[in-house]
């Protein structure tokens, strides 16, 4: 009997951690305001489609966590790793940017600079043939 205690008991740990474990990543993503969804439960915490269904604190709280979000604005993992990834292309671009007006800088100066060489140039040959 102790070992079929034992299973049992183990059991209903991993269940208590599996319920612990999908009630806070619902209030986590609440937190963060992103769409809670089964899907995005399944894929965050490794749990089944079915548990979040069957389990009833589980469901109640996914239910009462979507209904808390009608009519918000949300913002999903995906839009946000699009947005740092758009953030650092932006911030590459400026950074050329930059670079490309100082070349434009430095390349105008010695344009200028070798203008003036070539018509002191010419003024030189020009007095030379006097």
């Amino acid at each position: 009997m102790t070992n079929y205690d034992n299973m049992l008991r183990a059991n209903q740990n991993l269940c208590e951690e599996k319920k612990i474990l999908a009630i806070d990543m619902i209030h986590r993503m609440l937190k963060r305001n992103e769409h809670v969804s089964v899907m995005d439960l399944t894929k965050a915490t490794g749990l089944s489609r079915s548990y979040f269904y069957k389990n009833e604190q589980v469901r109640t709280e996914l239910y009462k966590a979507i209904e808390a979000q009608q009519g918000k604005v949300l913002h999903s993992r995906r839009d946000t790793t699009l947005n740092t990834a758009l953030k650092a292309t932006v911030q590459v671009q400026k950074n050329e940017i930059e670079r490309l007006k100082r070349e434009n800088q430095r390349l105008t100066f010695a344009l200028q600079r070798l203008e003036t060489e070539q018509q002191n140039n010419t003024d030189f040959e020009f007095i030379s043939k006097l």
